[in-house]
């Protein structure tokens, strides 16, 4: 009887470690469906500077010793213009190339990193909970809109490669939740934001 408690009391313990484990991934994959919805919609309807991209898809990951990746398919807005004849769409690659000038592609990812910034700031307490050596990462995936005729899509208008590029904005657990605790403004956490461009 005495062996078969000992036993009995191994499996508990390695049963409830195996359920703690499974409610903490539980947790992070919760928390991570949350945000990637949260986040998604947040852009998609957002109310400052008008972005000059389109929301289209948000995806969500988890690498753990790593961390979180949210990764955006931001494709750059469409052209409308009022024409004499009616609307002019964005076809026209020497007018995309006109307007996508390095300027405005710099306005551009400026407008993405104040959304995501303030989305920081208004929903940081939905991010989920990590280890303080993870970090999480938000790529946006820039390029030109599919254009699809006839069913088939075309291929890139000349000059697109000009306007596509990865913008990744990463950040540190730690100062996630220094934010989170009110140690850290959101202008303080904002500075220590890494930008990178690929």
């Amino acid at each position: 009887m005495v062996k078969n408690s000992k036993y009995i009391l191994i499996t508990i313990c390695l049963l409830i470690s195996g359920y703690v484990s499974g409610q903490t991934f539980d947790a992070v994959k919760r928390d991570m469906e949350i945000s990637k919805v949260t986040l998604d919609n947040f852009l998609k309807k957002w109310d400052g500077d008008p972005l000059m991209n389109k929301i289209k898809k948000t995806e969500v990951s988890h690498k753990e010793g790593e961390g979180i990746t949210f990764k955006i398919s931001a494709p750059n807005a469409s052209i409308l213009m009022n024409t004499q004849g009616g609307v002019f769409r964005s076809g026209d690659a020497k007018v995309m190339e006109t307007f996508y000038s390095q300027d405005i592609i710099n306005l551009q990812q400026e407008r993405l990193l104040t959304a995501l910034e303030k989305f920081l700031e208004d929903f940081n307490s939905y991010l989920p909970h990590l280890s303080d050596n993870e970090q999480f990462r938000v790529i946006f995936e820039v390029k030109d809109d599919e254009l699809v005729q006839n069913g088939k899509v075309l291929p890139p208008a000349k000059g697109s490669e000009k306007r596509s590029y990865k913008l990744i904005a990463k950040w540190a657990m730690e100062d996630l939740k220094d934010l989170k605790n009110g140690k850290l403004s959101a202008d303080q956490f904002n500075e220590k934001i890494t930008i990178e461009k690929e």
